[in-house]
This record gives structure tokens, C-alpha cells and sequence, in this order.
């Protein structure tokens, strides 16, 4: 028959109450995956450069924004040199966009959109709202954008200039 000294009862019974409340734990949150699965951090107030992913067209309207890095000079050529790519990097400009996380952002009802008016170079010009949402269909080929948030919500999307 096994005997047991108190510490090692004691040590068995930790470890029981342990495995029991973790079980209940991933239970009471729905499963594992969502046990282990933590939230995207929220975007902070202020200008951001990132990627637009899509653009919802119904109203009031969000677009999907991937943040991203846009680099220039000696800080462009480290990063590009860490990415295996080539060095000096052209037109002293790198993009970095080494998170996948992806927000949703919501577009204010007089969001301020500018884009690079590409007919005289290189100045932006106000664009139309509905314009600006159906541009993005079926595109994602953008050198990237300036979103400036105010309490969460996207107030303007300047296009960023690439040569």
C-alpha cells in the first residue's frame, strides 16, 4: 500500500486544485483558443502611418488600416539591411510592416481624405469621400497613408508620396 507524508499530500492536492482551476478557467472563457488568444492593442489618437486594407462603402463607413513604419535615411538602411534588403535603399524611403494585426476604424462623417495629385506633381488635392471607397475595389497597391484618429475615429487619410 502507498503512504503519503502530509507534504506530499499537500503537494498533490495544490497541484489537483490547480489543474481543476485551470480547466474551469478555459471553460468559463469559452475554450482554449480564446483562453490564450489575447486582444489587438488599440490604435492611440494622433497621425499614423499604415496601410488601408479595404474600404467599407456603406455608412458611416470604416476602413480596415494595417499599421506599418515608413522609414527614411540611416534609420531606412539598418532596417533594410536587417530585412536582407537591398542597401542604401531607394529614394531614402522604406516601408517595415512586420505585424499582421489589422484594426477597424471608423471614418468620421466629414473625414478629410487627400491624395497626391499625380496630373501635376506631387501636391494632394482634397478627394471626394465616395470616390476616395470606390477607389479601393478590387486594389491594394498603395505605397501607404497618414490616418489621423481623434477619439478612435479616423478625422483624415493623406496619401503618402513615393517616387
Amino acid at each position: 500500500m502507498l503512504r503519503l507524508d502530509k507534504r506530499s499530500l499537500l503537494l498533490a492536492l495544490v497541484l489537483v486544485i490547480s489543474v481543476v482551476a485551470v480547466g474551469v478557467g478555459i471553460a468559463v472563457r469559452g475554450g482554449p483558443s480564446q483562453a490564450s488568444a489575447s486582444r489587438a492593442p488599440e490604435l492611440q489618437d494622433g497621425r499614423q502611418f499604415g496601410l488601408i486594407k479595404s474600404v467599407d462603402e456603406t455608412s458611416p463607413g470604416t476602413i480596415v488600416f494595417d499599421p506599418a513604419d515608413q522609414l527614411t535615411g540611416e534609420e531606412a538602411d539598418r532596417a533594410a539591411a536587417a530585412h536582407g534588403d537591398e542597401v542604401p535603399v531607394a529614394n531614402d524611403s522604406y516601408k517595415v510592416n512586420d505585424d499582421p494585426t489589422v484594426h477597424t476604424l471608423a471614418l468620421s462623417p466629414d473625414v478629410e481624405i487627400r491624395l497626391i495629385n499625380w496630373d501635376q506633381c506631387c501636391d494632394t488635392v482634397t478627394a471626394d469621400p465616395e470616390g476616395f471607397k470606390a477607389s479601393f475595389r478590387g486594389s491594394d497597391n498603395y505605397w501607404g497613408f497618414w490616418v489621423t484618429l481623434e477619439d478612435g475615429v479616423v478625422v483624415k487619410i493623406e496619401e503618402q508620396y513615393h517616387p
